[in-house]
């Protein structure tokens, strides 16, 4: 597999905007993906998701959507092979992308660099009765981007720190945690909640020490989140069928601690952990054989090196940004 990747140039992206969207590199792929692995499919939904392989002018070679490392290998042995019987003139595109880059909008665009990036880490809690150890939901995690722009993270402490100043995060801030982020996304995709979802979001930022160079923080909170909905439980297939409503939620504590920088008025660093309860299931976050309450955590640390890469928050629409 490494020897084969290296014939290739990979890239990753969101495939709903690839498919939904008409802009330059959203046309570019829905050029191949029809003929893919799903190539006009509508049920039960419309996603192109996988892997794809295609010349740089947009020509397709082949394409899967698994986690098998030998059926991976034999679709890139496959479109290698086509790709060397492709004739030169038909490889590349007549014009340089780079001219037309202007005329793409992404979410990345949005990245707030004088703001704050957080990662957030999600995972279940040890349950060896029910996941033996060698089980993959056992060990099954995810994680998630979370953005504020530099003003809201400045609303994050009060407007004059002092040891002992308390304040409370505007309900806007906390809530896109709560919200978009502290969801049981632990083995696969899931919604995020409405304001209406929403019975308990609260964070509170404490002063424990200040410099003249950066002001001290312990952080403290709670959140809870539940909804109904009819959503699947025996699989992404059932989709098209009639399902029984039932409830999901979250709820937890959060605890941590941060260092706010008085020069660059930015965050030198951030912990926070949250601990809780999650029960219920969404569509495509494979929790069919795990309905009933079980406990879930979260680490919210930040993201100060760009190790996330810029990922867009997979709730980033509803920031309205």
């Amino acid at each position: 597999m490494q020897a084969l990747a290296k014939k290739f140039v990979p890239a990753t992206d969101e495939v709903w905007r690839l498919h939904n969207r008409q802009q330059l590199d959203c046309i570019f792929f829905q050029g191949f993906c029809e003929q893919g692995h799903y190539g006009g499919r509508s049920r039960p939904t419309t996603t192109r998701q996988g892997i794809y392989c295609c010349s740089p002018s947009g020509k397709f070679l082949a394409s899967i959507n698994t986690t098998s490392p030998r059926a991976m290998q034999k679709m890139l042995e496959t479109a290698l092979k086509r790709w060397r019987a492709m004739p030169e003139r038909m490889r590349y595109l007549d014009y340089d992308p780079a001219q037309r880059r202007h005329e793409i909008r992404r979410a990345a665009q949005s990245y707030p660099a004088n703001g704050l990036v957080l990662r957030v880490f999600t995972r279940d809690l040890p349950r060896s009765k029910k996941f033996p150890a060698d089980d993959w939901r056992a060990g099954a995690w995810n994680v998630d981007s979370l953005w504020y722009r530099a003003q809201e993270a400045e609303s994050m402490l009060p407007s004059s720190p002092r040891k002992g100043a308390q304040i409370d995060w505007p309900q806007a801030v906390i809530e896109r945690l709560v919200r978009h982020n502290l969801v049981d996304n632990v083995r696969g995709q899931t919604n995020g909640y409405r304001a209406d979802h929403v019975q308990a979001a609260r964070m509170t930022a404490t002063v424990t020490a200040t410099s003249k160079t950066s002001v001290w923080l312990q952080l403290e909170g709670e959140s809870r989140t539940t909804t109904t909905g009819a959503w699947p439980q025996k699989g992404r297939y059932d989709s098209l069928k009639s399902n029984d409503p039932h409830a999901r939620g979250v709820q937890t504590k959060l605890r941590g601690v941060a260092v706010f920088d008085r020069k660059s008025k930015r965050f030198q660093s951030m912990e926070i952990v949250a601990m809780g309860t999650r029960w219920g299931k969404t569509m495509y976050n494979f929790r069919q054989d795990d309905l009933d309450e079980s406990e879930i955590g979260f680490v919210i640390l930040l993201d100060a090196q760009d190790v996330g890469g810029r990922v867009t928050p997979a709730e980033f629409g509803a920031y309205r940004w």
